[in-house]
């Protein structure tokens, strides 16, 4: 069945990017799982081991924090040319078969390697008008694929109950200001003392993170990690 699954997603990944490579449009390899050539692929950069989001953003240090209270990101790639088009063409390009090799490929990185296995798997929701415009919620497709991997239940277990601005077009102080209030924990009783790994596809100022994780802690979760296929080092 897993190796049927994997001839589907190469035929898939064949048809959407029919010119090779994505990030150079050299010619795949036969068993290439994302549209990335040996070398592109070998080129991306690991972020390393997970990290404190918080101490990330206020300057410290984020591989020394060992606060409770703080966010922990375990994170793939260094969000690169390359990376980010492999990401805009799952999140934008309609091509959700992606998010299985991008996690399987996610998971063999130092970020992944030595994190901690959550007891839930929760992706951080798109507003339901955005999703049906997109025609799917990438980060649930990831959450699903995360799961799958780290053998624990995935949960849609969050709710955006306020529509967003686009994060990507605001600073860093806008972007915390936007989330305000965004999110709304839908199951509480499945949250409350246990480990949530809380998905998305990339983290930049980590401000969609923190905001969702602070209602799953408001709601009794025991611990809570961000895992991402990609980080946007902050300026």
């Amino acid at each position: 069945m897993e190796r049927s699954l994997h001839g589907v997603t190469l035929a898939l990944v064949r048809a959407a990017f029919p010119v090779g490579c994505a990030a150079c449009a050299a010619m795949l390899s036969a068993d290439a799982a994302l549209p990335l050539c040996v070398a592109c692929d070998g080129a991306l950069v690991d972020v390393g081991e997970p990290f404190c989001l918080d101490c990330a953003r206020a300057g410290g240090e984020p591989r020394r924090c060992v606060r409770a209270t703080h966010l922990r990101l375990a994170a793939a790639f260094v969000f690169d040319e390359a990376v980010r088009t492999l990401v805009h063409a799952f999140k934008f390009g309609d091509a959700p078969e992606l998010a299985r090799p991008l996690v399987a490929r996610a998971m063999r990185t130092p970020g992944f390697a030595h994190a901690p296995r959550p007891d839930l798997v929760v992706p951080v929701p798109l507003h339901p008008v955005r999703r049906r415009e997109r025609g799917y919620d990438q980060a649930a497709r990831l959450a699903r694929a995360f799961a799958s991997q780290a053998g624990a239940p995935d949960v849609n277990a969050l709710a955006r109950v306020r529509a967003t601005k686009q994060q990507a077009r605001l600073g860093a102080r806008e972007r915390a200001a936007n989330l305000a209030g965004a999110f709304r924990v839908t199951q509480p009783a499945l949250v409350r003392g246990k480990t949530v790994a809380l998905v998305d596809d990339v983290a930049t100022t980590g401000a969609t993170l923190l905001a969702a994780a602070l209602v799953l802690r408001a709601a009794g979760a025991r611990g809570v990690t961000a895992w991402t296929i990609a980080f946007e080092p902050l300026e």
